[in-house]
């Protein structure tokens, strides 16, 4: 019994002693707390959650969350340092910072231009991007915009300059198209007038920039923008062209816009203050007219019997030919010939790349004229009918009937006779060469517009609707197919170039008639003389050999093997080509049957075994037989 009460004695006092050893411990944790939060700031690292931004779909959402500030005493969002170690003033000065003095400086009233479409009064903001819809060699016209000068509050805020610029043109920099100074603008129209005569003439070339602008303002002044009785604005429209070799050199629709650069009253001589308004431009390729191919033909109208002729010419040689080899003779060159026509002379440097030495080299049949005939294959890919037209007056068609326009439904391509005139082989102006892709190019581009132009109400729908567009624009043979084939095919210079003599035929017809009429029977005398072109060098025509022959045909009628006229003395009659003055022969034709009957002759060149270079008459004479 004592034992046990001597221990539980033992246990309540160490309980006892605990308990004190405890409370003086959180006694003095409590005053060493509130010692060390006495000496900090309350609430330093507390931050208040608003709410979660989320982002979705591009869009920008804010969730709100309702917190309630943390309170002293409460858990802190971000835990407080254990301790804090000043910085050291290092080279720091003992001069007091001066603070900050504001400066006020008075402007004139300020003017602010608004732009907007000008069948609508909306503001085109800067965000806004304006849709060029444009084909290759197409002359695209912007909506007329509208120009409106904010004088502000006061009212006074004039515009003393206004500029508008051209910018992200590729391959341009900045270009000015307007500006109200007078100096500028005189400088500039002096420029424009030494340069083109067309601002989108020199549209046509090679290696351009694939875009050009221009601005229509004749109208736009500064009077007319500060002018505050009218209220209505000024319009101003721009053009924007393609080159016809647009195709992929805008990447993404182009970086185009058009700046409205302007100011007002300066506050002093010495500083001006400038704004700035753009429209950007996105530039969309569609489809558009274009030259699909084109064929050549050696006559120039549809009845000048030249495949009669041609026919005859082939049945002539076949002939002679048999007989040659009856009789053991060639007709062609012999061994002898050969290299005195192939090879040049020592003294002799002939480049055969130029087009000056490719006399009598080229295999073909063509008309000693100064014009050719070529059917151009237009197809119309737009969707609506387009007009053709020329700067000449005459798209196509011969001298009897000329087609000064030509219409082309959608969808449709049409072949249309052209005739141009042959390129010179000598570039008088420059160093001598003459660009063949370049002149042939230019000879047959044609201009179209859309078919609703020729509409006078359709044209003022046209201009009072957004949706409605009047197109237009320029059309012409790719440039760069066109000097690949004359790169493979050497002798499409001869057919297109000028010819190297000139053929004259002539069988006594009275000057005021038309054919000669002739009793079956009888027999006429058919001249035919050669002429050299001044344009040949010397030595190159003097490498080559010319046969002068004569040929007869009827006159639309499919050749037969009928004898319907007879040839006395010979038809044929070779020179060698250093004989040029002696160009010249005759012979006698007796026609056998009654009908219409055409007598012609040719010159053929040739400096080459095996080659002919053949050059009809441009006329051929009309012959009666009753």
């Amino acid at each position: 019994t004592e034992e046990k009460e001597g221990n539980e004695t033992v246990e309540k006092e160490g309980n006892e002693t605990e308990e004190k050893e405890r409370n003086e411990t959180e006694e003095k944790e409590g005053n060493g707390t509130e010692e060390k939060d006495s000496t900090k700031p309350t609430a330093v690292n507390v931050f208040e959650v608003i709410g979660i931004r989320m982002t979705c779909l591009s869009r920008s959402f804010l969730i709100p969350i309702n917190l309630k500030i943390v309170k002293d005493g409460e858990d802190h969002l971000i835990p407080l340092p254990a301790s804090v170690y000043p910085r050291r003033k290092h080279n720091k000065s003992d001069k007091k910072k001066e603070g900050s003095k504001p400066w006020f400086e008075a402007v004139p009233p300020q003017p602010h231009l608004h732009v907007s479409f000008a069948n609508s009064q909306t503001v085109i903001d800067d965000g806004i991007t304006v849709p060029v819809h444009l084909s290759d060699g197409e002359i695209f016209t912007i909506p007329s915009f509208r120009l409106q000068n904010d004088f502000g509050p006061s009212g006074f805020g004039l515009m003393k300059r206004l500029q508008i610029i051209g910018v992200g043109m590729p391959g341009l920099s900045d270009e000015v198209l307007f500006d109200t100074d007078a100096a500028a603008a005189a400088l500039e129209e002096e420029e424009d007038d030494d340069d083109y005569s067309d601002e989108f003439e020199e549209m046509e070339g090679d290696g351009l920039p694939p875009l050009k602008m221009k601005v229509m303002c004749e109208s736009l002044s500064l009077r007319s923008i500060n002018d505050k009785s009218l209220g209505k604005g000024s319009r101003v429209t721009f053009q924007v062209a393609a080159t016809h070799d647009m195709g992929s050199q805008l990447a993404n629709g182009g970086n185009v816009r058009i700046r409205f650069r302007y100011r007002g009253i300066s506050p002093n001589p010495a500083s001006e203050i400038w704004r700035k308004r753009e429209v950007a431009l996105r530039i969309v390729r569609v489809k558009g007219p274009r030259i699909s191919s084109l064929t050549f033909r050696s006559d120039l109208s549809w009845g000048s019997s030249y495949s009669e002729l041609c026919l005859s010419l082939a049945q002539q040689k076949s002939r002679s030919e048999m007989i040659a080899r009856k009789w053991g003779t060639c007709y062609n060159f012999s061994e002898s010939e050969k290299s005195h026509y192939d090879l040049p002379n020592e003294n002799q440097t002939i480049n055969p790349s130029l087009i000056l030495q490719r006399v009598g080299k080229d295999q073909g049949v063509h008309v000693a004229s100064d014009e050719i005939v070529a059917l151009m294959a237009v197809a119309n890919e737009t969707n609506s009918t387009i007009l053709l037209s020329n700067r000449k007056g005459r798209v196509g068609g011969f001298s009897g009937s000329p087609m000064p326009t030509v219409r082309v439904t959608s969808g449709v391509s049409v072949k249309i006779p052209v005739v141009i005139a042959r390129i010179a082989r000598i570039n008088t102006e420059d160093d001598g060469n003459m660009d063949i892709a370049a002149e042939l190019v230019a000879n047959t581009a044609l201009q179209w517009k859309s078919v609703v132009e020729a509409n006078s109400d359709a044209a003022l729908e046209v201009d009072g609707s957004s949706n409605l567009k009047v197109r237009q624009g320029r059309v012409r043979i790719p440039s760069k197919c066109l000097r690949e084939i004359i790169s493979e095919h050497q002798s499409f210079c001869s057919r297109i170039c000028q010819s190297p003599v000139i053929v004259t035929v002539s069988i006594g017809r009275p000057d005021e008639e038309t054919h000669l009429c002739v009793k079956r029977g009888e027999a006429i005398t058919a001249n035919v003389e050669v002429s050299i072109k001044d344009w040949v060098p010397e030595e190159v025509i003097n490498g080559c050999s010319i046969t002068m022959e004569f040929c007869c045909a009827r006159k639309n009628a499919p050749g037969t093997l009928k004898r319907e006229f007879v040839w006395c003395g010979m038809i044929r009659r070779k020179v060698d080509g250093s004989c040029f003055a002696d160009l010249k022969h005759y012979a006698r034709v007796i026609f056998l049957s009654e009908g219409t009957f055409v007598v012609s002759a040719c010159a053929q060149i040739s400096a080459r075994k095996g080659i002919e270079e053949t050059w009809w008459a441009q006329y051929a004479e009309t012959v009666i037989i009753s």
